[in-house]
């Protein structure tokens, strides 16, 4: 039953029209369950309405003709109740329909399933007989289970049918929504940085040229066989000659007698190489695993192997022909610092990830640079990007694909207005920090992924609340040398001469790895990070420590921060090494410079350390909330994570009511606290957390001035009594609605973005 079930899902999701594939799956149900009518119906929300979209038994001239109200008949309630619904005489039901196009008299037994994506009803699946019985626990089960698993392949394939039916270029699928990652508009063209080698992420597509992909498909194959010559070269003194065969079989697959023939039929139909490749590989692997006898079986593996590798080498040969555009978009599985590197920042317009949320770490970097971002976008394939005309949005998390031109003027002009609005803050940028009332704000920057941007306005900061020091290491091939690191570091302290700059020790994992580093775990942000990879790691922590105090000679400005700590044993820890580190550079140095010993703070975001902050105002000498891993641990929401992304908030009441106590016992304690997080740089989180009672802020360079320009119109006095109707509210929307409404009342509502 199983194997039935992922045969079924695979066909619909292989075949590029959604007529044949809705076709084949409801003959395929009606032959899996011995039925003797299955139907499809896809809701339309524009008409309210499900529309017959595929049938095997009712008369098929209803198809695409005949509809049924959401409100109407056993099709309607069965995508009213979101539950599967099994009558044995469904004519007698007084909720069914008599509709004489479909032809269903002869028909009794009727069980309906939903299909649904994200709380969205996509349609209902039906099958039907004509003999009175309630359908089976396993017929049910069979249903409700393919359901599920239709719901993911069928979400947007209309945009997928029009996909591939276009050649890249003039592709026109609308627009795809995602989730917000980082605020602004972009206009640029589609860039596949590193293109997934797999047959998953391959779309469908026709060609116009098919000599010009035979020619392709031609020079992969005979690369592909150099390919095998080599290994069988390289293998011959250790396999013996039977187990070298393998190389042989792989050979004459390629040849024109057996796989190559049938790809070479596809190109002719029209099909580009890679589709071809896809479709026959994925044919021949679907009969082999449908084989009977466990030997034959295993060569499915072998032909999903060789078309592997053919496909790598077709997909070399395409990415060497991308010339990067003027206006990149960068589009890839999950962007990281290497790829960022990659790309001329003149040239980098907006990121689109298809895994991520909003507080992953791409999103993170996307605000840094000041580039709209659009994380969770997996309806088109990864290689359906390439070379596409793109309108990021990432006000609204929308992108739009192929857009028309009168629709490029629209958001050009909201383009424009946005300069404007950023001209009239920075024109601020050198007054102080403060609110209208006269209360002083530290305002300070987050830094690390471009130093060169985040030094150019210092001396209009406070000084740097949070450096990432994992950066530098994210983007070498090794852990950068001790001097690497001290040349890194005395950079950025002498960039902000007499102000502090928070240095935060070396935090990799979760959402993070280190290429020369890699860590595998089921679950990664509640494993091996930050200060736990470090204090299991003392020769790296001491190295970087070292580099810090050295960088600081002559400086004296530097800040000390420990990320991820959970538990007062890791403080006492990383201060023993701190001091350790200390001495070793005082006697290096051997008084013929003084160590100035720097303060040393940590970071708030694992819940834990919540509950110790007497304890821990002892130990060190102040804190820095980290709201983007708090919101993440007290909601128990995996940020990176599209599915779940829309339950990520930190302006969620638990998450605001946690920060409110957190600031009234630091301030209880005189144990100095700032806020690091995305929400410092967030118009309505500032104000919130301004209510609150917190004064030093450290965001992204570009919000900066955005911030300060927001926090001199407004009296702290008006935010305050604003505040219990934030703490009382019950959802992040209803939080938003109230600051908005204050923002509006002040007519500074619509001054904060176009």
């Amino acid at each position: 039953m199983l194997g039935q079930l992922r045969r079924i899902v695979q066909d619909v999701a292989q075949e590029p029209s959604l007529a044949n594939a809705l076709a084949g799956l409801v003959s395929n149900v009606k032959n899996a369950l011995q039925t003797e009518c299955c139907s499809v119906y896809l809701a339309d929300y524009q008409q309210q309405q499900f529309m017959l979209m595929a049938t095997d038994g009712l008369n098929k001239d209803a198809i695409g003709k005949v509809a049924i109200g959401f409100s109407e008949g056993l099709i309607g309630w069965v995508g009213q109740r979101e539950e599967p619904i099994n009558l044995a005489a469904a004519h007698l039901h007084p909720r069914f329909k008599v509709t004489p196009e479909v032809s269903e008299d002869c028909f009794s037994a009727f069980l309906g399933c939903p299909i649904i994506h994200h709380r969205k009803v996509l349609g209902v699946l039906t099958i039907q007989q004509s003999a009175s019985r309630v359908f089976s626990e396993d017929e049910e089960s069979f249903l409700v289970t393919l359901g599920v698993q239709l719901a993911s392949v069928l979400v947007n394939a209309e945009m997928r049918e029009l996909a591939s039916q276009s050649s890249p270029k003039h592709v026109h699928v609308g627009q795809l929504q995602g989730l917000i990652g980082a605020p602004g508009i972009a206009i640029g063209q589609g860039f596949v940085l590193q293109p997934a080698s797999d047959f998953d992420a391959i779309s469908l597509q026709k060609s116009d040229d098919p000599e010009k992909e035979l020619s392709r498909f031609y020079r992969a194959v005979k690369v592909t066989k150099a390919e095998f010559n080599r290994l069988a070269e390289r293998m011959s003194g250790h396999l013996p000659p039977d187990a070298l065969a393998i190389f042989d079989v792989y050979h004459q697959l390629l040849d024109a007698a057996s796989l190559g023939n049938e790809i070479e039929a596809q190109i002719a139909e029209g099909w580009c190489a890679k589709s071809s490749l896809k479709r026959v590989v994925e044919k021949f692997a679907r009969q082999f695993d449908d084989m009977d006898d466990a030997y034959l079986r295993e060569r499915g593996t072998d032909i999903r192997d060789l078309g592997q590798r053919v496909l790598n080498h077709l997909l070399e040969t395409e990415q060497r022909h991308h010339k990067l555009p003027e206006h990149v978009v960068l589009v890839a599985e999950n962007v990281t610092a290497t790829m960022l590197a990659e790309i001329p920042r003149v040239q980098l317009v907006a990121i689109v990830s298809l895994k991520g949320s909003v507080n992953s770490h791409a999103a993170i970097m996307a605000r840094a640079l000041g580039i709209p971002a659009v994380m969770g976008v997996d309806e088109l394939p990864l290689m359906q990007w390439q070379g596409q005309q793109l309108i990021v949005d990432g006000y609204q998390g929308n992108i739009l694909v192929s857009p028309a031109e009168a629709i490029c003027h629209e958001y050009r002009q909201l383009m424009n207005k946005d300069a404007e609005l950023n001209a009239r803050y920075q024109a601020e940028l050198h007054l102080p920090g403060q609110s209208a009332c006269g209360a002083r704000f530290n305002l300070m920057v987050n830094s690390g992924l471009a130093i060169e941007l985040e030094t150019t306005q210092s001396e209009f900061t406070d000084g740097v609340g949070l450096y990432r020091t994992e950066f530098p290491f994210i983007i070498r091939s090794r852990f950068p040398t001790e001097q690497e690191q001290i040349e890194l570091y005395s950079k950025v302290l002498t960039g902000y001469p007499d102000k502090p700059v928070v240095m935060r020790t070396l935090d990799v994992g979760g959402d993070k790895p280190l290429p020369y580093f890699p860590i595998s775990e089921e679950n990664p942000f509640l494993g091996w990070r930050g200060i736990r990879l470090t204090l299991d790691h003392p020769e790296i922590f001491l190295v970087q420590i070292r580099a810090m105090l050295k960088a600081n000679i002559g400086n004296g400005n530097l800040h000390i921060l420990l990320p991820m700590i959970s538990d007062l044993a890791e403080v006492d820890e990383s201060l023993r090494l701190i001091k350790q580190a200390w001495f070793e550079v005082d006697d290096e140095v051997n008084q013929q410079h003084v160590v100035p010993k720097p303060k040393v703070g940590v970071m708030i975001e694992v819940p834990s350390i919540m509950y110790q902050l007497p304890e821990l105002a002892r130990k060190v000498d102040f804190c820095s909330v980290g709201t983007n891993d708090l919101t993440q641990y007290l909601l128990a929401v995996d940020r990176n994570n599209p599915r779940v992304g829309n339950l990520y908030d930190a302006l969620h009441p638990s998450v605001l009511r946690a920060l409110h106590q957190l600031g009234q016992q630091t301030h209880g304690l005189q144990f100095p606290a700032s806020i690091c997080g995305e929400l410092a740089g967030e118009p309505i989180g500032v104000l919130i957390l301004a209510a609150m009672g917190f004064n030093r802020f450290s965001m992204n360079h570009r919000n900066l001035a955005k911030i300060k320009w927001l926090l001199r119109r407004i009296d702290l006095s008006e935010l305050k009594l604003l505040l219990p109707e934030i703490l009382a509210c019950q959802s992040p929307k209803q939080v938003r609605l109230q600051v908005q409404r204050f923002l509006d009342q002040k007519q500074l509502l619509n001054q904060l973005r176009a």
